[in-house]
């Protein structure tokens, strides 16, 4: 009898593939595993019984993984006659369930060891020990167990530890309140995440997968009803290596379930170790994974990113390569809190990127101000304006917009807050209840090309100002802006899908993995077309 496995996994990298071999070498069956782009395929041929058993021990042997999406069984005729031949991985990875098996068991001598090797996720150390230094004293301990129960008591009585290893180097303290947004916490209780943030069960599981990532988290309303938190997230991570694991293994006995994660040189105690991991930074949206930060991907992906000087283009190239679509058409949007904003179209036959729309940003307000006033019915608008707003108007036109270099839909959004005094447009937009905001005229100048099509900024300022002389409020107007951004792009697709014959649409930049945004693309964009994102590489360096 043989069953077929086929695990759904969204990343190039051959680790998770390389752990399910470490599993099953250790079992008398007869199996073979296969990795190609999106999935991860087992057979396994024995008895029946054998089988039944060896599906037990795989659901709790292998690691949760936050590139692992879903899975099937079913049983086959046979195992396929292919090539079963895997590149080898390179990546280090975080601890698995054997690692802290092997650590836990008091008779062995691998007890509170951080440093072990473990055969199945390829751990592996050449340290000894920790190097703890207090006072400029280097401090010895007989056991491992007793250096991180000195550790927790330090903590618990607030002084401040320094670790470095061979990836970082960072500042550990003990958790009293939320002080900044997007403070970064290290839990030490996965229970405990409730007394602070809202729940979330996926996000929940992904902190304990094989990656360890940190995570956003919302703070709930209890915990900033309480505390007077006027900001909305805290950034999480568990434990990514068996230092800080049994670290926090002891603080959860005297009860210390979060811990303060800082960049900052000064301390009271310096913790000195080689082996170490820099976990994967994640956002979740929409049931999808981005990846913020991620130090595991090929690196040859940083001489192909590195082929342009533009980032757009460079992300771009980067998404080809990790999905191989270099034999594919297909239309790129960039949308960043950083850089220059982009829509690129790429196909084959054309041997290279085509851009398809340009922001120009104006030199000044007065400027906007002079091209309304020739448009239809624009000088009478104004008028209203400023006889209506008087204080903004003129608060407006003397602003100064010359340090907005970059050419983004987020400095396009930053000058209709000036005009319009609205503080912060994507942020309103995001927490308004409406299903629709009014409709912001997002025009292209007329042209006959396809390409460098010029956004129409007047037309864009202008609408937005009817609508507040109209008595829109700021929510609602702010939700207009959004929404009708996107609803410009999923035009943008449509007519290069007309003209070009599309394979699919890519989708890059940090504003991409936002969760508002991703809620905007799956509302506006057609579902004729497949959505194509980075896999291992950052969605934005």
């Amino acid at each position: 009898m043989v069953l077929r496995y086929k695990l759904e996994y969204s990343s190039n990298d051959y680790g998770y593939a390389k752990i399910l071999d470490n599993i099953l070498k250790k079992k008398d069956t007869n199996y073979k595993i296969k990795k190609d782009d999106e999935y991860i395929t087992l057979f396994v041929e024995d008895e029946e019984k054998s089988l039944l058993k060896i599906s037990d021990e795989l659901s709790k042997e292998l690691p949760l993984s936050i590139f692992l999406k879903d899975f099937a069984l079913e049983v086959v005729p046979q195992i396929p006659p292919e090539n079963y031949h895997n590149t080898l991985d390179s990546c280090q990875k975080s601890y698995c369930s054997n690692c802290l098996a092997e650590i836990k068991k008091k008779e062995l001598t691998s007890y509170y060891n951080p440093f072990i090797s473990c055969q199945i996720c390829g751990t592996t150390s050449n340290a000894k020990s920790l190097d703890i230094h207090e006072n400029n004293h280097l401090l010895n301990f007989k056991t491992f167990k007793e250096s991180f129960e000195y550790l927790a008591k330090k903590i618990y009585e607030n002084k401040i530890v320094k670790i470095k290893n061979s990836q970082m180097q960072f500042t550990l303290k003990r958790f009293k309140e939320i002080e900044k947004e997007q403070q970064s916490l290290l839990c030490t209780n996965i229970d405990s995440l409730s007394t602070l943030v809202v729940g979330s069960k996926q996000k929940d599981i992904a902190l304990l997968s094989l990656e360890k990532p940190t995570i956003k988290f919302n703070i709930n309303t209890i915990y900033k009803n309480n505390h007077k938190v006027d900001f909305e997230t805290v950034d999480i991570t568990y434990p990514w290596d068996l230092v800080l694991y049994l670290l926090s293994k002891e603080l959860h006995i005297l009860g210390v379930n979060f811990l303060v994660v800082e960049e900052d040189s000064k301390a009271d105690i310096e913790v000195n170790y080689e082996n170490s991991i820099t976990p994967p930074k994640i956002s979740f949206c929409e049931d999808r994974i981005f990846l913020l930060e991620n130090s595991c991907y090929d690196k040859r992906l940083d001489e192909v990113y590195n082929k342009f000087e533009e980032p757009s283009k460079s992300q771009f190239l980067v998404l080809l390569d990790e999905n191989r679509l270099y034999e594919k058409s297909i239309l790129n949007i960039f949308i960043s809190s950083k850089y220059n904003d982009a829509v690129t179209f790429y196909n084959p036959e054309i041997g290279g990127f085509v851009d398809i729309l340009d922001y120009n940003l104006p030199k000044n307000i007065s400027s906007i101000f002079h091209d309304i006033s020739k448009m239809e019915n624009g000088k009478t608008l104004l008028e209203n304006y400023q006889n209506k707003f008087p204080e903004l108007y003129e608060q407006a036109l003397n602003s100064d917009i010359s340090d907005l270099k970059t050419k983004s839909i987020l400095n396009l959004w930053k000058i209709a807050e000036i005009v319009l005094g609205i503080d912060n447009i994507y942020k309103k937009a995001s927490h308004s209840l409406l299903q629709k905001g009014p409709r912001i005229d997002y025009k292209l100048k007329q042209s006959n090309k396809n390409f460098n099509k010029e956004f129409d900024f007047i037309s864009f300022i202008k609408s937005g100002m009817s609508f507040k002389l109209a008595g829109v409020d700021e929510k609602t107007l702010s939700l207009g802006y959004v929404e009708n951004f996107f609803y410009m792009l999923s035009d943008l697709v449509d007519s290069v899908n007309e003209e070009q014959k599309l394979d699919g649409i890519s989708l890059c930049g940090d504003m991409i993995a936002d969760d508002f945004t991703n809620k905007l693309i799956n509302k506006t964009f057609t579902k004729s077309l497949k959505l194509y994102y980075n896999k291992d590489f950052p969605i934005q360096l």
